[in-house]
C-alpha cells in the first residue's frame, strides 16, 4: 500500500512536466507535417472536346401520329349557385302526347279459386297468444294493425294462415302469424258437426 502511494505522489509531481512535453510533441508533429506536405496546386477543369458526326433522315421519314386522346370519366361533382337553371336548360322539355298510344299494362294473374265452407255457428277463440313485437320496429316507433284469413280445422287447430291486408312491417306481418298459429278455437259447426271455417282475424300493434 505504501508503494501505491509513493508512485501516486510522483505522478501528481511530474504532472506538469507529462503535460509540457506532450504539448512540445504535439507542436513539433503539426509543424513537421506542414513542412513535408506537398503544395497545392490549382488545376483548371479543361473540358475534353469530342467530336459529333450529324446524321442526315431520310426526305421520305413521317412522323408517326400522336395517339388517340383517351375521354375521361365524368366524375359526379356539386353544382354551384346558378349551374342548375344552365344545365336544366339543356334538358329537353317531358311530352306526354303519347301517353294514349302506350302498351295496356299485363292483366293481372288470376288468383286460385277460394275454398269456401259452410257453417251455421262460426268458431269461437278460446286461447289467445299476444304476437312478439319485433324489436326494430318497437325501436323505430312503428304502430299498424294486420289483418289475416285463418282456416281452423274440425278440431279447432289453425290449419292456415294469409295476410289479407298489412300497413306494417314484414317483421310484424311475421309475429302476427307466429301468434295465431297457437290459437285455439272450438270449431264451427254444420247442422251439430264440427266442420272447418274461415276466418278474418285482424291483429293490432300499438307501443302504448
Amino acid at each position: 500500500m505504501a508503494t501505491i502511494a509513493l508512485e501516486n505522489v510522483k505522478f501528481k509531481n511530474g504532472y506538469s512536466s507529462y503535460l509540457r512535453n506532450a504539448l512540445y510533441v504535439t507542436i513539433v508533429i503539426h509543424f513537421l507535417g506542414f513542412l513535408f506536405s506537398p503544395q497545392f496546386e490549382f488545376t483548371p477543369y479543361v473540358l475534353e472536346e469530342k467530336e459529333f458526326i450529324a446524321i442526315e433522315t431520310a426526305d421520305d421519314f413521317v412522323l408517326p401520329p400522336p395517339p388517340k386522346e383517351v375521354s375521361q370519366p365524368v366524375i359526379p361533382m356539386a353544382a354551384e349557385e346558378g349551374e342548375e337553371a344552365q344545365d336544366a336548360a339543356d334538358v329537353a322539355p317531358t311530352s306526354f302526347d303519347q301517353i294514349d298510344n302506350l302498351p295496356p299494362p299485363p292483366p293481372p294473374k288470376a288468383d286460385k279459386m277460394s275454398k269456401f265452407f259452410a257453417f251455421d255457428e262460426p268458431p269461437v277463440l278460446i286461447k289467445m297468444v299476444s304476437p312478439r313485437y319485433p324489436e326494430l320496429a318497437r325501436l323505430a316507433g312503428i304502430e299498424g294493425a294486420v289483418t289475416l284469413r285463418v282456416l281452423v280445422s274440425e278440431k279447432g287447430a289453425v290449419i292456415s294462415v294469409s295476410v289479407l291486408h298489412s300497413d306494417v312491417t314484414p317483421a310484424m306481418d311475421n309475429a302476427a302469424i307466429a301468434a295465431i298459429r297457437k290459437f285455439r278455437f272450438k270449431p264451427a259447426r254444420q247442422r251439430m258437426k264440427p266442420v272447418k271455417a274461415f276466418m278474418a282475424i285482424p291483429i293490432v300493434f300499438r307501443l302504448h
